[in-house]
């Protein structure tokens, strides 16, 4: 434990140093991540969206990942190196025009303002991260495998493709395949396509198997001394433990109860052969099971993760997924790196604003936790302490390493939150900063509607009760 907590120490130190190199001026910065692709079938040569900042005005705007990118402020991407698209978003100091292409549109262009803020000052959702202790339950940035291999045709340029249907299912296996098609469905619309099974661009097949293993012991000595493997369910927003073995873990072939396969398989019916069912797509995963799982019940997790490859396929050997997922209370306040007591910024419109805070303002207060302390060193030593002195709080069950190679992540024990509550609210640990998180009852019992901050303006001490938005961010990429 005492390795783990000198690296959060780094990171949260780290963090701070790479703020403070910079001057007080404002950046802007486009909100989104994009990298020059080098598939055939998806904006070959063209930029192509990996990631977006949640809630950053590209996404508010309609930007979504996999957009191939067509123009940047007039300028045509094509055959253009990275450095040559990124310059031209300084074109501009605060506004971007693109002009993308996807599933919905051949063309579209979107304007929106970049993501500008003081230099200097950090906001509440980078903070959240940042104290991620408090709460592992609503910050979470982990990542998982699955084996995953794709295999696309080079000639199906998959911009062209407007409509889906299916292959004919058997008798016996009907029941079944409308659940599959159903999910099939609910993903492929929300890409942008449409079902339309009288003249589909393309046609669906897929094809699996769930088997028993003759090899399993029941009674094997090294059952259950794996490590739990957990995916990200899509519809409900959260990570969940699931009956698999890692991929990248060597398993007794004695321990594997179940060996599952699925794989799906999509047919051009108007772009490349006429007249021929050419295979444009084909996705397959193999699965070891620890336990019984339906084919239904790991479809309904894991169909949607394999679709996240489609169509900007990336690695065509594994699937490698990153989470991140936030969940806050926002005031709209941005403290100054140089001296967290110091509010920098106040969004125009938030909670703290229309409570009455200003810039300059100076933080004595928040829920009951003094600022007293007179460095980030301080706070750091405090937050360092609240996690060493409260893992055994926490439900070793959930244990989990996070996307920065933490291997004690684990969630609070329910059982325990009253005696949570009661360590955040001791002033040794400094946890001003768990008002970020304390709609949740481990946080402050009380569960409070709004949140009492104290602050010092010239010579007054003023209280103010800002009323937060409980604000959540989802995203998860493949590559």
């Amino acid at each position: 434990m005492k390795q783990k907590l000198n690296v959060l120490s780094l990171v949260f130190l780290f963090f701070t140093v790479g703020l403070y190199a910079q001057n007080s001026s404002v950046t802007c910065l486009p909100g989104f991540m994009f990298e020059i692709s080098q598939d055939r079938s998806w904006g070959y040569k063209e930029p192509v969206v990996v990631d977006i900042t949640p809630g950053s005005p590209a996404e508010m705007a309609g930007l979504k990942l996999n957009d191939i990118i067509l123009s940047v402020n007039k300028n045509g991407t094509y055959q253009k190196s990275y450095q040559t698209v990124m310059s031209w978003f300084n074109l501009n100091d605060y506004e971007v025009t693109l002009a993308i292409r996807n599933f919905d549109h051949s063309f579209k262009e979107i304007t929106f303002n970049k993501d500008c803020r003081q230099s200097n000052a950090i906001l509440e959702s980078q903070l959240a991260p940042v104290f991620a202790f408090y709460s592992l339950e609503n910050v979470q940035d982990r990542r998982f495998l699955m084996p995953v291999k794709t295999t696309t045709n080079e000639n199906a340029l998959f911009h062209n493709y407007r409509t889906f249907g299916f292959a004919p299912s058997g008798e016996d296996t009907r029941e079944l395949d409308n659940r599959i098609n159903a999910i099939f469905i609910r993903v492929l619309t929300e890409k942008g396509l449409e079902y339309r099974p009288d003249d589909p661009d393309f046609i669906i097949q897929t094809y699996y198997s769930l088997q028993n293993n003759p090899l399993y012991k029941p009674n094997s000595a090294t059952y259950g001394s794996y490590q739990p493997v957990w995916r990200f369910d899509t519809r409900n927003h959260r990570t969940v433990k699931v009956p698999v073995y890692n991929p990248s873990e060597a398993v007794r072939v004695d321990d594997i109860i179940y060996e599952l396969k699925f794989g799906y398989r999509f047919f051009d019916r108007r772009f490349m052969d006429a007249g021929e069912m050419t295979l444009m797509w084909e996705s397959e995963v193999s699965e070891r099971l620890s336990s019984y799982n339906s084919l239904s019940d790991y479809l309904e997790m894991n169909l949607p993760l394999m679709l996240l490859k489609f169509p900007y396929a990336g690695n065509r050997s594994f699937g490698t997924y990153q989470v991140k997922y936030l969940k806050y209370n926002y005031t709209g306040i941005g403290y100054d790196m140089n001296d967290l007591k110091t509010v920098l910024s106040v969004a125009e419109g938030s909670p703290a604003a229309i409570a009455g805070i200003k810039p300059g303002d100076l933080v004595v207060n928040i829920q009951g936790h003094n600022f007293d302390h007179t460095s980030s060193q301080s706070l750091t030593e405090g937050y360092r302490r609240f996690i060493a002195e409260t893992l055994t709080l926490r439900d070793q069950n959930t244990k989990y390493t996070d996307s920065n190679g933490f291997k004690e992540c684990m969630f609070w024990d329910v059982s325990n939150y009253y005696k949570v509550s009661e360590a955040i609210s001791n002033k040794r640990y400094k946890a001003a900063f768990s008002y970020l998180f304390n709609f949740n009852q481990y946080i402050d019992w009380n569960t409070p509607v709004s949140i009492n901050i104290e602050v010092k303006r010239g010579d007054d001490y003023l209280n103010f009760a800002v009323n937060p938005i409980i604000t959540t961010s989802s995203h998860i990429s493949v590559f």
